[in-house]
Formats: C-alpha cells, structure tokens, sequence
C-alpha cells in the first residue's frame, strides 16, 4: 500500500478539514480539523438615555469575540443614537428618538429594523451600520415586525392601540404607509374578554398572510395583513391567552406564543402556547402547553434551537427548554450563580449554526417591562450573556456575560433590551 498526501480541502460541518494521509486500499482519511468559528454578529440595544432625556444605544459584537471570553468581549462597534440617527429622525418627524426597544433583521439579513417607544421606526442598513429612514407611526412603538417576504414592518403603537403597516422596498430605500387603510384602530375592538387591545409584540407566519398581536390586556388578534385595510379574522379572549406576551416562534405547523408580566394586570405571569397553523385560513387551535403563573415566573423572548424551544423566564432566572417534537417541558437552565446572581434574562436569539444562545440581561434599574412591587425585571449585570448549547438544543452552559455600562453620578442606568443575531 502507498500513502500520499491529498492536495485538496474539505469542509463541513463549518470546519475546514484537510486530509493529511490516505491509504488508497483501505480508504482510511486521517483528518486535521481546526475549528473555525461561523461569522456573524449580536446587537443588542441599551434604552439608557446618551443624553439628557434623548437617545440610547446600539451594541454590536462579533461572534467570535462574543463566545470566545465573554467577561472580556468589546463591541466592534458602539453606535450612540442621540447622533446621527437622531438628526436623520428629527428631519424626517420632528420628534427626538428615545429608549430603542426592540430590533429585528430582514430574512436576507440586510436591514436591522429598530423601535422606539418615542413612536419611531428606524431602518439601518445592517452591513454599514447606517440608518437609511426613520418613520413616526405615532407616540409609541414597541415592537416592529419585518414580515418574512419582506414587503412589510407591523408596528404596535401600545400608547395609541393601533396596529400599523408600513410598506417596505429595501432595495429602493422607500418606506411609507397610509394613515386611512394601513393604520387598524384596536381599541374599538375592547370588550369583556379584550379588556385592553394594547398591542405588544406582533409576528406573522412563514406565509407573511397571518399577524398574530398580543394584547396588554390579555387576548389575541389574528390579522389579515395583506388585506386592504388590515382586517382582524379570529380574535382569542383573555381566558384562552393570557395578558402581555412578547414571543412568537413558527416551527413547522405551530406557532409558539408566550405571556408575561411586567404590568398592572399581571405583575408576574409565565405561559407557553402551542398554536396549530395547518387549519389556516381557518380558525387555528390553541394549547397552553407550559404555565408558572403561580411562581415568582415572568416570559419573555423564545428562540427555537435545533428542535427545542427556549423560553427565558426574566424574573425566575432561568430558561425553560420545550421539546417542540412532543410540546414538552424537558430541562430548565438556571442562570442565576457565580456568573451573575440576578442575571434577569430578557429577549435571546441563537447562532445561526445553533452552537450557542444569547440573552439580554437587564440592569438595575429597568426602564421598561418592570413592576415594581415585584421588580421582575431588576438585573444585577446588564449585559450579554452567552450560553454554550449542549445536546443538540437540550441543554446549555452558562458561559459568561459581556458587561454593558452607562455610570451616570454613581448609578448604573444602562437596561439592555432589545437583542438580534445577525449572519452577514
């Protein structure tokens, strides 16, 4: 038998693999495989003020660094938004921009969508980093849904109870909506079983067809969003789905919706919905399929790693892992120790190769999404925390946090919130 050395490389998996020896007989590849690391980034956003009653911030990680020492990471890049988002917003509305709240990403990762609870919705072109349009849907956004075909923005004005569509051109920078058909009035809709169409956190199906609104007040709106105007098709009451969730995950045929404290009605509150899509257009089934509404429990963000649901409990400390193949509760990751005592995990999202999982951790003096009597949103390490995912999506290691910080006269103000994966 002869051996001889391949002149080629190898990739899988996201390594790069060079066969080394072969034995042309026995076909046996002696590998060397030196891990490289899938390029992609975290944001996360800061709604401490920048300036006085202005502003915020935006925190931008690469990956690598991120998981590499999280104790040790320093952003790539550190955008203050009292600047030139400010002025861009300022032109365009007249209004000054304050607590960024949420931020999602176009399906193509192209463009980071941003919302503020002063009524404004940036746009930012996600490789330079720059804003490229500001909108004002009223006094209050916050959540702001690109839709997966990517002709939309949903955005949940809570102040105003109005559902807004705004319809996007990313490629043509154009952004516009129409106050009489793209504007849906929720209050008019309140009744015994709405009592306050507060909309929260609004996601849409894979189809882009279907919004789905949670309500401060409990309940759901199932939304024909393509319609003109927008049109509420199926309504939940209070009973069935329970006050102020802000989580939507599509896995196959199910929808994953969550609810949460924070609010006068419901200081603490934790729930997990399964919703069964496969009958749409016709009216979906709901089952709650995990509930800590008597425990000292608060849902938030959900992210879907391999077939695993991850569900962060903001005032527990921990995360809930649901086995999304039978819709059961199978670990729970605690997150509160050595590493951070009262971590408050917030909004999270995943690699894109399901390697490891990140959660906003909120300061502690939360400025949003915080009862006081119950302080279920009161951290003691604003951050970002990295998680290690462990058997395929079923469990996780806590890793570390990436400290954020605003000290303003001895008081640390900065309250990560609103946090999103980006792969470039």
């Amino acid at each position: 038998m002869n051996l001889y050395t391949a002149a080629f490389t190898y990739q899988i998996k996201r390594q790069i693999c060079v066969p080394t020896n072969a034995l042309l007989l026995g076909i046996i590849l002696i590998f060397v495989c030196p891990s490289i690391a899938q390029t992609y980034e975290v944001w996360i956003t800061d709604q401490s003020d920048s300036v006085t009653d202005s502003g915020g911030f935006l925190y931008i990680y690469d990956a690598e660094t991120l998981v590499g020492n999280p104790s040790d990471a320093k952003p790539s890049a550190i955008l203050d938004l009292s600047t030139d988002v400010n002025a861009l917003c300022q032109e365009t509305t007249q209004k000054t921009v304050r607590r960024p709240h949420m931020v999602f990403f176009t399906k193509d990762q192209t463009h980071a969508v941003i919302s503020f609870l002063t009524g404004h919705v940036l746009i930012m072109d996600s490789n330079s980093k720059k804003a490229v349009a500001c909108l004002s849907v009223g006094k209050n956004v916050h959540a702001a849904w690109p839709t997966p075909d990517q002709k939309m923005i949903l955005a949940a004005n809570m102040a105003e109870k109005t559902l807004v569509r705004i319809w996007t051109d990313y490629s043509a920078q154009t952004f516009a909506y129409d106050p009489v058909k793209d504007v849906m009035n929720l209050a008019r809709l309140e009744n015994g079983e709405l009592p306050d169409n507060a909309p929260i956190c609004p996601v849409t199906d894979h189809s882009s067809n279907y919004g789905f609104v949670t309500l401060r007040g409990g309940g759901l709106l199932m939304v024909d969003v393509t319609a003109a105007p927008m049109k509420v098709v199926e309504t939940f009451s209070d009973v069935v789905i329970h006050p102020a969730g802000c989580g939507g995950k599509q896995v196959g045929n199910t929808m994953y919706l969550n609810s949460g404290g924070g609010w006068p009605v419901s200081p603490l509150a934790y729930d997990v919905y399964a919703m069964n899509l496969s009958t749409l257009p016709s009216r979906p089934t709901v089952q709650m399929i995990s509930s800590r509404d008597t425990m000292f429990a608060d849902s938030h963000g959900m992210v879907v790693v391999g077939r695993y649901l991850w569900s962060a409990d903001r005032a527990g400390n921990n995360v809930e892992i649901i086995d999304t193949l039978s819709d059961l509760s199978v670990n729970t990751i605690n997150l509160s120790g050595s590493i951070s005592e009262d971590p408050a995990p917030d909004l999270i999202d995943a690699a894109p190769d399901g390697t490891y999982v990140f959660v906003g951790l909120r300061g502690p003096h939360p400025l949003t999404g915080n009862h006081q009597d119950v302080n279920n949103a009161v951290g003691s390490t604003p951050g970002i925390g990295v998680i290690k995912v462990r058997d395929d999506g079923k469990g996780g290691e806590f890793m570390g946090v990436s400290r954020i910080t605003n000290m303003k006269d001895g008081r640390e103000t900065a309250d990560p919130h609103g946090l999103a994966v980006r792969s470039p």
